[in-house]
């Protein structure tokens, strides 16, 4: 250990690293790079039988065929185990994409059983065996009206200006809202969901409309 530009002893430590430290994220990164080397996964999208997508701990393995899906996974697990990784169980799932209806069944590897399931939430966003983005913009949808009703006391205040909650709505719930909408192939019947949630906040925020008559009404889309 250097302290003040002179080393110490030498010592022997056991405890490893700790989550949160410094080191542990970038030590992690290096293993786990050095697993996935280690499976040989070669050719490009239209030739390769089998592909990994990795994102720190987050790991998606794909195969074209059952067979090749098991092969692989029973190889990164062995070499995983050999750089003193381990898979869990408990959060792997399987999911089987084909233009036909496959009733949901497990997948056997001769050492575990994993469940298989229609979708499952990726890095934020949801993937599932119709390729269908209509759930993940249902989820979207939910996650900013989550958003809006922890910050409802900041949109509903009158001491906070329109424009200034109008800010506050770009920077907190429609980036929620439009998460990876980059990615979406929408029809038009799902491109009105995102804009009527919008509407509906939009009336949140700046409240009914006093008419010439006298009374009050909710805005419309117009005024």
């Amino acid at each position: 250990m250097k302290v003040n530009n002179s080393y110490s002893e030498w010592f022997e430590t056991k405890t490893g690293v700790r989550q949160g430290d410094l080191s542990s994220a970038l030590l992690f990164s290096v293993v786990l790079d050095s697993v996935i080397t280690n499976l040989e996964v070669r050719g490009n999208i239209t030739t390769r039988l089998k592909q990994i997508c990795a994102y720190a701990d987050d790991i998606v393995i794909i195969g074209r065929t059952k067979q090749i899906l098991i092969d692989t996974f029973c190889k990164f697990k062995h070499e995983a185990l050999n750089a003193g990784l381990r898979v869990n169980n408990n959060k792997a799932k399987y999911l089987y994409c084909a233009r036909k209806t496959i009733y949901p069944t497990c997948i056997n590897t001769g050492e575990e059983q994993f469940e298989q399931v229609k979708s499952f939430k990726y890095l934020g966003t949801m993937v599932n065996i119709d390729n269908s983005i209509e759930e993940e913009i249902k989820e979207r949808i939910a996650a900013g009206n989550r958003t809006f009703c922890v910050h409802k006391k900041l949109f509903s205040s009158k001491l906070i200006s329109p424009n200034t909650k109008l800010q506050l709505y770009k920077t907190l719930i429609r980036p929620t809202v439009t998460y990876v909408c980059e990615t979406w192939v929408l029809k038009e019947n799902m491109t009105n969901k995102p804009m009527t949630f919008e509407r509906w906040i939009m009336r949140k925020m700046f409240r009914p409309t006093r008419t010439d008559g006298g009374y009050w009404r909710i805005k419309t889309n117009k005024k």
